[in-house]
């Protein structure tokens, strides 16, 4: 019988890991990358009220916000550079999660994982 996908028993399968990287650390990760960037290209503008509003929607929206900043507003970094930021994050989550729940919920089956 295989351990739930959360439990901490050993051993630990590589669908574990691979579920806990990309659902948890990656998500994560990107957040904070997306958000750090525009923020430090919000901190070079000029104008104190476009640093607000769009910090707060930067912040408070997580993912979009930072991806929506970098590809349409961002200045300091180039826009080849905002563009791969954005793009090659996303497709390096979102393949591998969409593969990672295709084979849960396919050729795996539900109660193999249980």
């Amino acid at each position: 019988m295989l351990p739930s996908l959360f439990s901490v028993a050993a051993p630990a399968s590589f669908f574990q890991v691979w579920f806990v990287i990309y659902l948890y650390v990656l998500p994560l990760m990107l957040y904070t990358t997306w958000t750090t960037l525009s923020i430090m290209d919000l901190m070079e503008s000029q104008t104190v009220g476009a640093r607000w509003s769009t910090g707060v929607i930067v912040i408070l929206l997580p993912w979009v916000g930072g991806a929506w900043y970098l590809v349409t507003r961002a200045r300091a970094l180039g826009r080849a550079a905002r563009l791969a930021t954005v793009v090659v994050g996303a497709v390096i989550w979102l393949v591998p999660l969409a593969v990672a729940i295709w084979l849960a919920g396919g050729p795996l089956g539900p109660k193999a994982l249980t």
